[in-house]
């Protein structure tokens, strides 16, 4: 995580359960994965929905983190303050956790995912977030190549076996 992520979540990360994330995104992450013809792994309830093609990205990388990439649903939260940031993050990283469980076995490359904050709304002061997921693929640039220079914004990457430890266990 970059500096900012670190600021954000402060000591230690938080607790996480499966019912932090909310009903809209467990439904996407209990529909599962696919491997596309093209070889990018999708979940599927988003690719199904999805209208643009590889073609219109640099590489297979950035199809996927598009394709794979939401907003976390925040229309419930508090407008500002540290309640809104800390039900924030934890409804992202249990989504991120619980969607890389979910990717199957054996996977030729590493799925992997990436929680961001930032600030948005009209006037820029509303702590947003974003999670997405691509692959890591050897000759491909990363999708985030040196995580510290992300300096705009409070970044996360976490793997499969980070969102076990994150979970504590829970294997859904």
């Amino acid at each position: 995580m970059n500096d900012r992520m670190r600021a954000l979540v402060g000591a230690e990360l938080p607790t996480i359960r499966p019912d932090d994330v909310p009903p809209a995104y467990l439904g996407i992450v209990e529909e599962g994965w696919i491997v596309a013809a093209n070889g990018s792994h999708l979940l599927s309830a988003l690719e199904n929905g999805y209208s643009g093609s590889v073609g219109e990205f640099p590489d297979i990388v950035h199809f996927e983190a598009s394709v794979n990439g939401r907003a976390m649903m925040d229309y419930d939260l508090p407008a500002a303050g540290p309640d809104r940031q800390s039900r924030l993050l934890r409804r992202s990283l249990a989504y991120a956790c619980l969607a890389l469980q979910r990717v199957p076995e054996g996977s030729e490359h590493p799925v992997l995912g990436y929680i961001s904050f930032s600030e948005g709304g009209l006037a820029d002061d509303t702590l947003t977030s974003h999670v997405t997921f691509c692959t890591r693929r050897p000759g491909v640039l990363p999708y985030v190549d040196r995580i510290q220079d992300y300096a705009e914004e409070a970044l996360m990457e976490i793997s499969k076996d980070d969102a076990v430890k994150f979970l504590g266990g829970y294997t859904g």
